[in-house]
Order: structure tokens, then C-alpha cells, then sequence
């Protein structure tokens, strides 16, 4: 696993792994639609690293 998903809400920290960059950017998406999940960020385990995020569509 090369990237771990995390986001914050009001019960506790939540952190999900994916293989691919793709599949990170779907989760912390569908995380965010949520609307429960706060600060979700994608990691790239490698380096520790933050990974930055295409703004969505609508936000360009």
C-alpha cells in the first residue's frame, strides 16, 4: 500500500490505505461528499509526504 487516507470526525481519526494515487483521490473524495469527515488528507507513505489534490471542477 502506497497511500493512506485520513480524515477527523466528531467520534474519533479514520485511515484507509490504497495501491494507487487514483484510488486515493476517489476515497478522499467520496469522504469529503460524506460531509462527515473533516481535514482529509492522502499521504504518500514513501515519503511521508502530503499529496496535493486537483481542485474539483467547479472551484477552478
Amino acid at each position: 500500500m502506497r497511500y493512506h487516507i485520513t480524515g477527523s470526525s466528531q467520534v474519533g481519526v479514520m485511515g484507509l490505505k490504497r495501491d494507487t494515487l487514483e484510488g486515493a483521490l476517489k476515497k478522499a473524495r467520496e469522504l469529503r461528499q460524506q460531509g462527515i469527515y473533516n481535514d482529509v488528507q492522502i499521504i504518500d507513505i514513501e515519503t511521508g509526504d502530503v499529496v496535493k489534490e486537483p481542485l474539483p471542477e467547479g472551484d477552478r
